[in-house]
């Protein structure tokens, strides 16, 4: 029989970037994955690696670590990358405070940052409407990737030059330790083994270890995100705004995030986990959203199958309120779902001492995992 010594159950961006941290490490690796193609919260998100957002010092430093590794990639291959750098835009006064304190912050901790008048943001992107920016915050090493395409082409880059081996359309039934390591079995028949498995399956919590997960406190977002149809270029950087300062955790580390006072209008939106973020595609389509809904991991039936009109509407209006753009016509409107941990930053678990289970990293999967994968397989090895 082959045994390997790395076995990882699930393609997206955290079995990927396990099997490159554990393949630099000279250990053999098979990837499995359920489907053809991964296609789940991996693809389905806005794909900005966005450090500043954060939570600080922890997931900041996996943020940082993640933007030099997906550097060091984008070097020997595509993968998508584009420093863009980000900016975040203030919409009061209690927004710019907030951005003022993040940055001293940021620069204390040498990560390159620079605040600007709202006059300056103006100059700099004449798209924004005078009335909402009170000023900006820019992040110059950040950067966007093509969630569609940035995983399929790391993990291309694994099996051609570093001896991935992968193997699609294995549904994964159980895995269980036998003679000290570690078997599984597919759907098909098959039978896998390794010193180690690594379960990595996103949201499809129901099959393999169910009850770990049920008793796990874990919960499924449902995001909604939309497209606008192709048009001339109206700002080249992400673009992040006044909901996502009060929203993303770097910021509860400002000394007066918790003196923050919210209007009607933002709480309407709040309740519906509504912030605004812009990315413009190569293609000149404009990808904003997003919203975001919550049911426990085992009740995924509860959102139901709907794409809410109303959401839609909530987020056009208020994207409205900050951007001139050539059309608000949208293209296309779709929802992702990610598994995020209710109380920790990410679920670990390891069982038999041979099994390792990584899940519920939430919305921050794009712009941490590969930092979070390198200590976590360093620790493993």
């Amino acid at each position: 029989m082959r045994k390997y010594d790395l076995i990882i159950v699930g393609a997206g961006i955290i079995g990927t970037f396990c099997a490159y941290h554990a393949l630099k490490r000279g250990k053999t690796v098979l990837l499995l994955e359920k489907d053809s193609l991964p296609f789940e919260a991996s693809f389905r998100n806005f794909g900005q690696a966005v450090p500043s957002g954060q939570s600080l010092p922890l997931w900041f430093e996996y943020g940082r670590k993640s933007l030099k590794i997906y550097k060091d990639l984008q070097e020997n291959t595509d993968i998508s990358l584009v420093k863009n750098g980000s900016w975040y835009y203030a919409s009061d006064d209690q927004e710019m405070t907030l951005l003022e304190e993040i940055h001293q912050l940021f620069t204390e901790r040498n990560y390159t940052n620079k605040l600007y008048t709202a006059q300056e943001c103006l100059d700099i992107n004449p798209s924004l409407k005078k009335d909402y920016v009170k000023g900006g915050l820019f992040f110059p090493e950040e950067a966007s990737l093509n969630p569609l395409v940035m995983v399929h082409r790391v993990r291309e880059f694994l099996i051609q030059y570093m001896g991935l081996h992968y193997q699609p359309l294995c549904s994964v039934i159980s895995i269980e330790k036998k003679r000290g390591i570690a078997k599984i079995h597919s759907a098909h028949g098959q039978a896998f083994w390794s010193d180690k498995v690594i379960l990595a399956s996103g949201r499809d919590t129901q099959f393999l270890f169910p009850d770990l997960f049920a008793q796990a406190d874990l919960k499924i977002s449902k995001l909604q995100m939309m497209r606008l149809i192709p048009q001339k270029r109206a700002f080249k950087s992400n673009i992040l705004t006044g909901l996502t300062i009060r929203r993303y955790e770097s910021f509860h580390s400002c000394p007066s995030f918790h003196k923050l006072e919210t209007s009607a209008e933002q709480k309407l939106l709040q309740e519906h986990g509504i912030h605004i973020l812009f990315k413009q595609a190569d293609d000149g389509s404009i990808i904003l959203g997003d919203s975001h809904s919550y049911v426990p991991a085992h009740h995924q039936a509860n959102f139901g199958f709907e794409i809410s009109t109303e959401i839609n509407e909530m987020m056009l209006n208020e994207a409205k309120r900050i951007l001139h753009v050539e059309s608000w016509d949208v293209e296309s409107t779709w929802a992702g779902y990610y598994l995020q941990a209710n109380k920790s930053d990410i679920f670990t678990k390891t069982l038999d001492d041979v099994i390792h289970v990584i899940n519920g990293i939430g919305g921050k999967g794009m712009t941490t995992s590969p930092g979070f994968t390198a200590e976590y397989i360093q620790k493993l090895y």
